[in-house]
Formats: C-alpha cells, structure tokens, sequence
C-alpha cells in the first residue's frame, strides 16, 4: 500500500482521491486549489457560506485537508517529510512545484496531465485537443521535474475524440480514464515495474491562450476551425462573434455540408435565434444568446 498526498481540482482531483482509494492505496492529505487562489481570511467566509465542490467532496470522504497556502510552503513539506509519504499525486494545478518539494517523496512527485504528451503541454488541453482537429485525446501520468509537463512518462492511455464532444464533455471522459488508470499505475510502482520514458522533444507543442480567442472570425479561420474553437470552449466559456456591430454569444454550432450560390468568400445570415455562416460548400450554424 502507497500513501499518497494530493494537490487538484475539480473533478481531476475527485478521480484521483477515488482511484488511489479503490486500489487499496492511503490518501494522506489533500491540497486543494483554494488555499492557494485565495488568503485566508477570504476563503474562511467561503468555505462557511459558499464552499466548493472539492471542499465537499473532502468532507464526505473524510480526508484530511492539508491547509498549507501553498505547496512550496514549509507547511506542505513539513507534512510530506512527517506523514512519510511515498509520492504526491498532482491533477489540475496552475502553481508551479519547486524542485525541493517535487523530490520530497520517496517516489517524487508525478503529474496527471490530460493530454498525450508531448502534444499540449499547458493549461486547458481539453480545448487544445479539440481546437486542433486532434482524432486521439488522453491521459499521461509523468514525473514532476522543472519544466512545465516535460518529465519522464510512466503510463499514458488513448481514446477517440468523438464528433459530439465539447471541452466539458472530453474533460469528464478524460478524468474517468485517470481514474481507471491511476490505481495500475500505484500498483506497478509498489511493484517497481514502470520504466520512465524520455519525452520526445520533436514532437512537443505548448498551447497558450491569446487574449482574442473567444472571438469567431470567419474572415481567418476555416468552419472546421471555428467549429472546433466553439465546442472546444463550451462550456468553459461563450465564444462570441460579431454581427452588425455587437457582439453575440455562442451556444452551439453544427456544420452543414451545402452548397451556396454565393459571390463573397462567406456570408453571414441571421434567421430566428440562429446565426448561419454560409461559405462555398458548407454553413456553419450558430445558435447564439
């Protein structure tokens, strides 16, 4: 049996606490994102009147809450050295590890990163993937080093990018992979089989946000794209496109494969709550708020 801390969010996090468990493995302590995206004094009056999902889920499996405000503090590292941890667990988590605490654990510390890496390295591959016209999304578990997801790989597992799925809908698949797979994953490190693999730096991308990339501008990208950014971005947020001269949000898009009569590279129609954007030899159709 591994005994394992955890630093995540969200449902990320939630499938990592249930696979360690369901494997038989100890969940020390957790560290959720609140403690370090808010001061004290702050998150004591949200977690009385409006707490999160994770505090939540913590409390009704009753797991220790590690309430270090940050997991570089000398609190976190006091409790990896006396809680005798093996390994930490990271799912979802924006602050960036220092190198004394990522090598605390006998194990170090190890990364479930939703992507197949080396491919979208960074923040939100659930879009990236989509946005991309990837066909294969994924999980990779790798050790922490560093770098921003460029350690050693331990396991990684693949599945189809269906024609249906938004960013939200591939997120949910995505964690119940990790959680299938991270009690294999602790069973083959108690058992010293894994080989850590070497990222292959050719192949690496990193994805980062630009401050326009919720705009849909046919005037730029092709429908398959701008259909692509739109459910990859629901429902994280709206994507928003312009049409005389305000800015409506998107709830929805669907391609179309027509034909259209039309002279201009694209048109843009509006008709009821709908929004088409006809080119050449297809529309693109937007329902919009």
């Amino acid at each position: 049996m591994l005994k394992v801390i955890i630093a995540g969010y969200d449902k990320m996090l939630a499938a990592l606490i249930n696979g360690v468990i369901d494997n038989g493995h100890e969940v020390l302590g957790v560290i959720r994102t609140d403690r370090v995206r808010y001061n004290p004094f702050t998150l004591f009056f949200k977690d009385i009147f409006a707490p999160s999902k994770d505090l939540s889920y913590l409390k009704s499996k009753k797991i220790k809450e590690i309430k270090a405000t940050s997991v570089n503090s000398k609190k976190f590292r006091d409790f990896i050295i006396n809680s005798k941890a093996d390994l930490i667990l990271v799912g979802s988590w924006s602050e960036k590890f220092s190198i004394e605490t990522i090598e605390l654990p006998k194990f170090g510390t190890i990364n479930c990163h939703p992507s197949l890496l080396p491919r979208h390295r960074g923040a939100n591959p659930y879009f990236w993937q989509i946005y991309s016209n990837d066909d294969k999304a994924g999980v990779t578990f790798h050790f922490m080093d560093e770098g921003f997801d460029t350690g050693e790989i331990l396991m990684q597992g693949a599945f189809d990018i269906e024609p249906f799925m938004t960013g939200g809908t591939l997120k949910t698949k995505t964690c119940k992979v990790a959680e299938v797979m991270v009690g294999q994953l602790l069973n083959d490190l108690e058992k010293n089989v894994i080989i850590p693999v070497k990222q292959d730096e050719s192949k690496a991308t990193y994805d980062r946000y630009e401050a326009d990339l919720r705009i849909i501008d046919p005037k730029i990208e092709p429908a398959i794209q701008l259909h692509n950014k739109i459910r990859g971005l629901r429902p994280f947020c709206y994507p928003l496109i312009k049409y005389k001269g305000i800015y409506r949000k998107i709830c929805h898009s669907e391609l179309i494969k027509e034909n259209n009569d039309i002279k201009e590279n694209y048109i843009i129609e509006k008709k009821g709550k709908y929004l088409f954007i006809r080119y050449k030899t297809q529309s693109l159709k937007l329902t919009v708020l």
